[in-house]
């Protein structure tokens, strides 16, 4: 890994914002994004900024014209050139462990992020002590451009996956985002892994954050080089998701099958052998498999969580969020088997009250932390 430096800031504490512009094949965006960052310095007045560029090593060269319009129009950066490393992740966690600022901010390369909205988002979490701003196309005012069909679609499923399955950000309305600034004192960047794209969602979930505000912006048509979403980053999105949740959506659908075998043992026990009652049979293996499932919820798949509630309240709400699905999945099932084949409808029914029951459980029943302030 290499660096090329042009600091002028002699004391490297007076920094009091680093941004971070990970890059890889951007050589023609590069000199008009540092061109129209070049406004923070009017903006910022007398104080020090620098830029962070994290390229790839790329083809073009997009790490030696962005020195070179570094110095051309004399602001304070960095250039990191990562060799046989690759990924935008990894690069941004790069360029923040390297900033000096006391925001932090990190943006694409490609201008679809307008740069111009940056001091924008760097007053508002002034004026507000905020300790996360989020560029956001799903709040009032904002919005995306030049976007077909299925890139929406895929945005808002995205957007709505990581919603579900990471508490952290059932309140943050685009949490896809890559253009934010945060406070670098509220996260400790050892804890941050880089191991997807979506580095927001890490630094919400590992970071100590209170106060989040999510400023509208428009998200622009890309005019120069092509896209890197593909399945791949997709795939790692999924991974990444999955790993912030502590896989959590996984163990509690594996506690819920687990839950089947208990219902159908008591049930067997009760019915067959023991020649009780149907009535008291079901209620009974019911019942049991509920208990069962909560304890293992409680010791394994929540094990983290801190237990702000008695044991024996957490068990009256898990039963509440277990209802939940049920009615659910039932009225799911009953209104889509008017449409379609019932199997069908039933396992939509089933799916939707899964989540359901996850939902409520891990917001209300094993709350990750105290509710969060987002304005």
């Amino acid at each position: 890994m290499k660096k090329l430096e042009n600091r002028k800031c002699l004391d490297n504490d007076e920094y009091f914002l680093s941004i971070i512009i990970p890059t890889y094949n951007e050589a023609d965006n590069v000199p008009e994004v540092l061109s129209r960052l070049k406004i923070l310095s009017k903006e910022l007045r007398d104080k020090c900024f620098e830029i962070i560029i994290v390229d790839d090593n790329s083809p073009d060269s997009t790490w030696r014209i962005a020195y070179e319009n570094l110095n051309k129009l004399g602001l304070d950066g960095v250039v990191i050139i990562r060799e046989n490393i690759r990924g935008i992740g990894s690069a941004i966690v790069t360029g923040i462990r390297e900033a000096k600022g006391r925001y932090v901010a990190v943006m694409d390369a490609d201008l679809q992020h307008p740069p111009e909205e940056l001091i924008n988002m760097l007053n508002k979490a002034l004026e507000n002590n905020y300790d996360l701003v989020i560029a956001s196309r799903y709040v009032k005012g904002g919005g995306v451009e030049g976007w077909g069909i299925h890139r929406r679609i895929i945005s808002k499923t995205a957007s709505l996956i990581a919603r579900i399955i990471v508490p952290h950000a059932r309140k943050i309305r685009d949490p896809m985002s890559g253009y934010f600034l945060f406070r670098r004192d509220r996260v400790d960047v050892s804890e941050l892994r880089g191991e997807g794209s979506k580095v927001l969602l890490e630094v919400v979930v590992r970071g100590n954050i209170s106060n989040i505000y999510e400023y509208p912006y428009i998200f622009k048509k890309r005019t120069r080089g092509v896209s890197k979403l593909g399945f791949l980053e997709i795939t790692r999105f999924l991974i990444q998701i999955l790993r912030l949740s502590d896989y959590k959506i996984l163990k509690f659908a594996i506690v819920g099958a687990s839950g089947i075998g208990v219902n159908w043992g008591i049930l067997y026990l009760l019915y067959e052998l023991m020649k009780y009652p149907t009535y008291i049979s079901y209620a009974v293996s019911v019942e049991t498999s509920l208990i069962s499932n909560f304890i293992f919820n409680d010791l394994w798949t929540f094990r983290r969580e801190k237990k702000y509630k008695s044991w024996f309240r957490r068990l009256i709400e898990y039963h509440t969020a277990q209802l939940a699905g049920l009615l659910i999945n039932y009225s799911v099932t009953v209104l889509l088997s008017l449409f379609m084949f019932y199997l069908i409808a039933s396992f939509i029914g089933i799916v939707l009250g899964f989540i359901a029951n996850y939902v409520i459980s891990t917001e209300f029943v094993w709350s990750y932390k105290p509710k969060k302030d987002i304005n």
